[in-house]
This record gives C-alpha cells, sequence and structure tokens, in this order.
C-alpha cells in the first residue's frame, strides 16, 4: 500500500541549543523534538527516565477516597475481592493488586470474568455471585467506567465499589464509591496514558503513601518517588501496558523501561516459565517480543477459555505450577492461531467480493460462526491492510452480535461509535480500539451510520497510511555512536516511535528475497554503504534496477556471529516518478 511521507519540520535554532547546552547528537534533539520535547529539562526527564519523578498518585480523581476507605476496610478485617479484565492489562492489573494486598499482609479474592459468558466488565449476575461469597469491598482492576447497573446492583446489595480504570469515561458515571481514572473529565493528573495495570500501580503507591505501611506521607505534593517495595512489579507493569498498546511517553516510558529489564531478568516464576515455552529463555525482552510473543499466550487464555489461568500463572511461586500454567496458555495461544487464520481468510474473501473498497469508508462484517474472542486480533489485521476503521461482529444464537472494533489514527473510535449509539445496545473503549453489543437486526444499518461517521469526519488523505520521516540523513553519518545515542530513546512504542529517517538518490545493490519473502540489499551513496532489509517487502525486487532511489529507514546495529554492524530497517521505498 503507498505510503504518505510526512517530513518533520527542522527547527535547527531549537536543535543546536538544546544540543550544545547537554552535549548530545543534534539528530537526537531533533528526534525528540519531533516526539513534542522542546525544553532542556524535558529532554533530561526523557534521557534519565528517573523512578523518583513520578506523579503523586493523590493527583488521580478520588484516590484519597479509595485509600481511607481501603485503609478502614484492613483495619474493620472486611473482605476484599479483586474484579480484573479479561485481557492482558487487566490480568496484570489484578496480579498485581492480589499480590501487593498479600505483601502487606492482608489477603484478598480475584475474580476475572469469561469473554463469552460474562463480557466486558462489571456484570449484575457475577456481583451477586460475589456477594454470597461474603464480599464487603470491590476493587475494579482494567474495567468498571461505563458499568452503571452493576455498580447500582452492587450498592443495593451493600457492597462499596472502587473502579480503577483508564477507558473514555461517559459523560454520566456510576455512583462507585471511588473512581480512579486519569481520563476523567476534570482530572488533575498531568499524564492520561496510564495503562489499566499502571492505575493499579498508583493505587498501591497510593495505600503505602497513605500510611498502610506505616509511612504517614500524606502523598500532597506534585511529584513522588516509586517506594522500592513497588519495583518488583514493573514486570507487570511492562507487561500490562505494552499489550494494551498504550502510549510509551511520560510516566509510561519511565515504568516500562525498568520492567523491560525485570522482564529480562525472569525473576518471577511465571515469566521464566514463559519464556522457556516461548523459546525466548535467557533472551532480553523488549516491546516487540511482549507484543507478538509473550502478550499473546496469556491473551489466548482469556479469548478462548478462562483468563484467570494469567492470573495464576503471574501470582505463583512455585516453578512446577507455573511451568503448568505456562504450558496451558502456549496450546491455547496455538489453538487460537488456527481459530483466527481460518476467520481472516473468510474475512478477506468476503472483503475482496463484497465491498468496494475505494469508496468504503469503514469494515463491517459479521457472522454467527466466528468466534468472539479473537475477532479484535483479526480486526487489527484487517486495519493494517485496507487503513479502515474495521469492526467484526460474532452474531450468537440469541441474534445478539458482540463486535470488536479497531480503528486508523485520525479517527477517534469512541466517539465515532457514541454518534451510532441509537443503533448499539452497548459500548465502551477509547481511540483506537473499542468494544460493542448489537441487535443482529440493527447490523446493516449500523453499517451505513458508521460509514456516514467516517466519511464526515475524515479526509480522502486520511485513509493513507503515513510515515512519518524525523530527518533527512546520509549513510556516510550511520555510525556505531549515532545507533548507541540512539538507543537512549528505547523504549520505542506509540507516541515514541523509532526514528525515520529518509536517505535520498541511492544505489540498491545486489537486491534478493530471503527468508519468508524479505528483502535485502545494499544500499550505497556515494562511498559510502550500509546493509538493509526489508521485511516482507519481496515484492518490491523486481522494481529495483540501475535507477536511484528514496529509502525511509530505521537503523539498528544488528549482532550477527559476535560481530556488530550498521543494519537499516526499511519502511518503505520510492522509486524515480512516484
Amino acid at each position: 500500500m503507498r505510503k504518505l511521507w510526512i517530513e518533520s519540520e527542522q527547527d535547527f535554532k531549537l536543535q543546536d541549543y538544546i544540543s550544545k547546552a547537554l552535549q548530545i547528537n543534534p539528530l537526537i534533539t531533533q528526534i525528540l523534538i519531533n516526539r513534542g520535547v522542546r525544553t532542556i529539562e524535558g529532554v533530561k526527564d526523557f534521557l534519565t527516565a528517573s523512578l523518583d519523578e513520578l506523579y503523586s498518585p493523590f493527583l488521580l480523581p478520588d484516590m484519597k477516597e479509595a485509600v481511607e476507605r481501603i485503609g478502614l476496610a484492613i483495619k474493620s478485617g472486611e473482605r476484599i475481592l479483586i474484579y480484573g479484565d479479561y485481557d492482558v492489562d487487566g490480568v496484570t492489573a489484578t496480579a498485581l493488586l492480589y499480590l501487593f494486598f498479600k505483601e502487606i499482609g492482608y489477603e484478598v479474592s480475584y475474580y476475572i470474568p469469561n469473554r463469552l459468558k460474562d463480557g466486558y466488565g462489571l456484570k449484575e449476575d457475577a456481583i451477586c455471585r460475589i456477594k454470597e461469597q461474603g464480599v464487603d469491598l470491590i476493587i475494579t482492576a482494567d474495567c468498571g467506567t461505563t458499568s452503571h447497573s452493576a455498580v447500582k446492583k452492587a450498592r443495593d446489595l451493600g457492597i462499596d465499589i472502587i473502579i480503577t480504570d483508564h477507558h473514555e469515561p461517559p459523560q454520566i458515571l456510576p455512583e462507585a464509591y471511588a473512581m480512579i481514572n486519569p481520563n476523567r473529565i476534570g482530572s488533575a493528573y498531568p499524564f492520561n496514558g496510564l495503562a489499566g495495570v499502571g492505575v493499579a500501580l498508583k493505587l498501591a503507591q497510593g495505600i503505602l503513601l497513605e500510611g498502610v505501611k506505616g509511612s504517614r506521607d500524606q502523598g500532597v505534593g506534585s511529584l513522588a518517588s516509586l517506594d522500592p517495595m513497588l519495583y518488583k512489579y514493573l514486570d507487570l507493569v511492562a507487561l500490562g501496558t505494552v499489550a494494551d498498546v498504550s502510549l510509551l511517553t511520560g510516566e509510561n516510558r519511565k515504568l516500562v523501561k525498568e520492567g523491560l529489564k525485570l522482564l529480562s531478568k525472569a525473576e518471577r516464576k511465571g515469566i521464566s516459565a514463559l519464556k522457556l515455552v516461548s523459546n525466548l529463555d535467557g533472551s532480553d525482552i523488549t516491546v516487540g517480543t511482549i507484543g507478538f510473543t509473550l502478550a499473546p499466550r496469556i491473551n489466548a487464555a482469556g479469548r478462548l477459555d478462562e483468563a484467570n489461568i494469567g492470573v495464576m500463572l503471574l501470582t505463583t511461586a512455585s516453578e512446577d505450577e507455573a511451568m503448568k500454567y505456562a504450558k496451558i496458555l502456549d496450546g491455547k495461544n496455538r489453538e487460537r492461531q488456527i481459530i483466527e487464520d481460518k476467520i481472516l481468510n473468510e474475512a478477506m474473501k468476503r472483503i475482496d467480493s463484497d465491498i468496494d473498497i475505494k469508496h468504503a469508508k469503514a469494515i463491517v462484517l459479521s457472522s454467527d460462526k466466528w468466534h468472539q474472542g479473537v475477532i479484535g486480533i483479526i480486526a487489527s489485521k484487517i486495519v493494517d491492510r485496507y487503513y479502515r476503521p474495521t469492526i467484526l461482529i460474532s452474531v450468537n444464537e440469541n441474534g445478539i452480535g458482540k463486535g470488536s472494533a479497531r480503528s486508523i489514527p485520525n479517527f477517534h473510535l469512541y466517539q465515532g461509535l457514541s454518534e451510532c449509539q441509537s443503533y448499539l445496545e452497548a459500548f465502551g473503549g477509547h481511540k483506537y480500539a473499542a468494544g460493542l453489543t448489537i441487535k443482529k437486526e440493527n447490523i446493516d444499518s449500523f453499517s451505513e451510520k458508521i460509514n456516514d461517521v467516517v466519511a464526515s469526519n475524515l479526509k480522502d488523505e486520511d485513509f493513507i497510511p503515513r510515515l512519518y520521516i524525523d530527518a533527512e540523513l546520509d549513510v556516510k553519518e550511520l555510525n556505531f555512536n549515532l545507533l548507541k545515542e540512539i538507543e537512549r530513546l528505547e523504549p520505542f512504542g506509540v507516541g515514541n516511535p523509532e526514528p525515520v529517517f529518509a536517505i535520498s538518490d541511492a544505489e540498491v545493490l545486489y537486491p534478493k528475497i530471503v527468508g519468508s519473502n524479505h528483502l535485502k540489499f545494499r544500499l550505497r551513496q556515494g562511498n559510502a554503504g550500509a546493509d538493509a532489509i526489508g521485511f516482507n517487502m519481496g515484492g518490491f525486487v523486481d522494481r529495483l534496477n540501475d535507477e536511484k532511489v528514496d529509502v525511509a529507514v530505521t537503523p539498528k546495529l544488528n549482532e550477527w556471529q559476535g560481530t556488530l554492524a550498521v543494519q537499516m530497517k526499511i519502511k518503505d521505498i520510492k522509486f524515480p516518478g512516484n
């Protein structure tokens, strides 16, 4: 698919000022300017990523009320239950809170809903079952923001609910005892990108600051350092934050950067076992290995069966139990892949035969044969291929459809669904991902409406993938020192993407296809050259001839048999006349 190159405006004056003040490469400074980091203090904070300068949890709405209520529950010996979501973010948030309470000497229980039987969020039936267990206080993890009826049911039954979540809140909030959500209207919290597990960490931090551990620091300042006791949980925070495709800027970047170190060490029994069954034993964990290897295995149980296996994996202290749960998750993941491939092939055939993709602004497909647990993954793959907001719906025997939606950068999915809510039974989510419930007879009308909403909010160029170029670069500038400085900007992800540079008017030497349709060649510019590889770009090989091309690349240090070399990861190629 053709990409629109967007070249960042170079601020040479600011670049020079910051680079000289901090003695860093001007190219590194420009990358940070492109990410919105435009001050000396901001650059220092970004590069140091210190855990001593996190925002106080008491800046979050209702934090004070929540920790006081939890303190009362602990003193009174009340029964506390953690109610988590079934995805990786919810599973890690649940595991974190469960382990934290255990560590401060208070036993709590947890409940993870079944995706197929219970659906997303708090449910009245589950609340009734929980009441029978004698629970007095429920703390949610990564859910509850839109659960009006379930919260009311809990109140009627005498159960207090503290919601910890990060999803887009509705205009009218559920009447919970407290709702800790950085995205609430009027929130004073400076960073709204926390994942659900990040909010759970903040609750634990607030409890410690409030005095459950013995400290009477009320946390009223704007900054608070991370208690050493909480550091051990950053592997869970990194896992959930990356899996939820949350921003890797601000606090998230600090937490994930440290969490990746813990994941690489794998001192937690469950992480060690998961790495072993994933063929990652002894390997450093990156954002990529979380997204493509670890997270799908934890997610697989929640998609096909019971997500509490993931919590059991992450909370066990037994190596034997950890390996048993890891093997179950690995098997579920293989099962998930088979189901997913079958549905994806069917969906693609239907798009190619039934949808005029040149004129369609959104893709809506439904079936009574699709597994509800995997359609979100498939929707993401369809977005990648066709670059349209996509909603896939699994319809049950009662004519009720459960849908998963994914979007493109310029279309806010939650707001778009809000304009279609007359056709929906329920919906929730955020800018890029959402879930919905719809009656079968409303699907066609909903499809027409969402297409109209997308068309009215986007221009034609919004349906062309954009490739943001950080700066022009000559091949001769590529060296170990530059790449080491680029590594200081990691971890890369949403909000802090890998740097992309444009290399213009370059020769392509020895192009060939390697592996499974990967393009490999040597790029030469003047007397300087470097190896380049483009994953799944083998289709370009026949177009490469003696003409010079422009190439968008991300440079990397590649280690092969103990030798380090510069290698460029190809993002796109512009041919003469493009």
